[in-house]
């Protein structure tokens, strides 16, 4: 590619039907001009298509950071509902054998009292029994004393 000093440097051979040298080295000034913008706009196009694929390259870097961040995320989330779902399981469970044990020991002292009552009952009747016959002999008695 060429370079404006390479154009600004250019010499050409003199011939006797040429061109007007001024004309031409006026010419070759106002390519050399245009060309100078044009190479000052390439490379700063250049350079802003650099920084453009750097931002692009880093925001990429970055989508790939989120994607792995949201995938952990995920995971961690996942984990967590299994580990919840299997300590309510555990905590259902715990309750089910609590809730049995305390029917039983209810079921148990249910038992114990009818079994006490039916003692006391027992004991009533017995006590009933001997009320009413030491009434009977007393009645007996007074019955006799006449």
């Amino acid at each position: 590619m060429l370079r404006p000093i390479d154009i600004q440097n250019k010499e050409f051979a003199k011939k006797i039907k040429g061109y007007d040298c001024d004309e031409v080295d006026d010419f070759l000034d106002a390519i050399i001009q245009d060309y100078e913008l044009l190479c000052k706009e390439n490379q700063t196009l250049k350079d802003r298509l650099s920084l453009m694929t750097n931002t692009v390259d880093h925001y990429k870097q970055m989508e790939a950071t989120m994607q792995k961040s949201l995938d952990v995320a995920r995971q961690s989330a996942e984990d967590i509902r299994n580990n919840a779902n299997i300590e309510a399981q555990t905590i259902i469970s715990k309750a089910k054998l609590d809730a049995a044990r305390l029917s039983k020991q209810i079921d148990d002292e249910h038992i114990r009292k009818h079994q006490e009552m039916l003692g006391v009952k027992t004991e009533v009747e017995a006590y009933k029994s001997r009320v009413r016959s030491l009434c009977e002999n007393m009645i007996k008695m007074v019955d006799n004393m006449n």
